[in-house]
């Protein structure tokens, strides 16, 4: 069963947790069939990022209760737990209001802040919440800006919400899922379409619009493929167990 626990995103480092949020955003997007185009999200996790590290912004409108809850919504994401004061020095250093928060809050925007080391009860919820409201008390928009705190297990349930995310995070942090493979180099050819391809003069394919000729060899079936796809508007379909090497024939 594909599951994920708030532990599990706990484990994740600063630069794959940043991502996590990044991909979250363009598959909630994606889920409801809006453009990924106004995700933005990279650079060095240590680089100077005005205080948001992901950023959406799109033209289209999103439900308030969501965990994208505004068309224009900064994240900014950090590892370690944000208690109060944690939370104030974030978002006013040197007791100055980061201009990001300001743009969000003067366009109707949301600031989410996220912590991977973070498990708080409804209590603890409701404090971080409003010591971000007191963070911004000084801004002439603040009524317009919806802020929040995603702990651990709240970005755990936004990835059992597509769970592709769940293999991504898994194989993140060591813990893949047994018996799953993405999608790879299964005929293990590290020099790719350049290396030689073997042949033999056995039996290998067969043409079933010519059952009593159609017995062909690798070389043969090439062959005869080569003179079915030269003609425009022309197709073949290749048909047979996994592994026995249709892609690399193709």
């Amino acid at each position: 069963m594909l599951d994920i626990t708030g532990n599990d995103i706990s484990e994740l480092n600063d630069t794959d947790l940043r991502s996590l949020v990044g991909l979250l955003c363009e598959a909630e997007l994606r889920s409801l069939g809006l453009p990924t185009a106004g995700v933005t999200w990279g650079g060095h996790q240590n680089a100077s990022d005005g205080g948001m590290d992901v950023r959406v912004d799109i033209s289209s409108e999103l439900q308030s209760d969501s965990f994208l809850p505004r068309s224009i919504t900064g994240f900014q994401v950090k590892k370690p737990d944000m208690p109060k004061a944690a939370i104030i020095n974030e978002m006013r250093p040197n007791n100055k209001l980061r201009q990001v928060i300001r743009d969000l809050a003067d366009n109707n925007g949301a600031y989410i802040i996220v912590s991977s080391q973070g498990s708080t009860a409804d209590s603890t919820l409701k404090n971080r919440k409003a010591a971000m409201q007191t963070a911004v008390c000084d801004c002439l928009t603040a009524s317009q800006l919806k802020v929040d705190f995603y702990d651990r297990e709240r970005i755990a349930g936004w990835v059992r919400s597509h769970p592709a995310l769940i293999l991504w995070v898994r194989h993140k942090i060591g813990r893949p899922i047994q018996g799953w493979k993405s999608y790879g180099n299964w005929a293990n050819c590290p020099g790719g379409i350049e290396e030689a391809y073997i042949t033999d003069g056995s039996i290998r394919l067969y043409k079933t619009t010519s059952p009593k000729s159609g017995a062909l060899s690798v070389t043969k079936g090439i062959e005869e493929l080569r003179n079915i796809l030269r003609h425009p508007g022309s197709s073949v379909r290749s048909v047979g167990l996994s592994d026995v090497g249709k892609t690399r024939l193709i």
